[in-house]
């Protein structure tokens, strides 16, 4: 299944940048709920990519967006250091065909880490120069990596 610009778009910024939103010290956590907002108009893409078009209005729409459509908790490790953010609930279609799973722990977006609001700043902005995304992520203890080419 090919998976269209906003869901792959989700998947490399929303999930990644839930940061901005986040808890700015990760020892005191607390859930993020955001409540959907209508997404982009799906255009067929090759799987595994999203159009340069698709990127940079999302990068030019800001980050807000993004938050829309997950919620999530820190993950800390057992000395109470940041791990990533733990997806808790994914909202909308937008995340048919995309590898992303309640219990998913998203580490990293484009080699960036994403603990502070600062950090996922700059990683969100990233995507205007990018050529592809990259989220790192752990499954069930498993480090894992998806990937998306921009085209076009």
């Amino acid at each position: 299944m090919a998976v269209g610009p906003a869901r792959a778009l989700a998947l490399g910024t929303a999930l990644a940048f839930v940061a901005c939103a986040g808890a700015k010290e990760p020892a005191a956590p607390s859930r993020l709920a955001l409540k959907e907002s209508s997404a982009p108009p799906i255009e067929a893409q090759p799987k595994d990519s999203v159009s340069r078009e698709a990127v940079d209005m999302a990068v030019a729409g800001g980050l807000g967006k993004f938050l829309t459509h997950v919620e999530v908790d820190p993950e800390l490790d057992d000395k109470g250091k940041f791990v990533g953010w733990r997806v808790v609930a994914l909202h909308g279609d937008m995340w048919k065909g995309v590898d992303v799973q309640v219990g998913d722990v998203i580490t990293r977006v484009n080699g960036f880490p994403i603990e502070r609001d600062y950090q996922a700043d700059k990683a969100f902005r990233s995507l205007g120069v990018a050529s592809e995304i990259r989220v790192s992520m752990i499954r069930n203890g498993e480090k894992r990596e998806l990937r998306f080419s921009i085209v076009g």
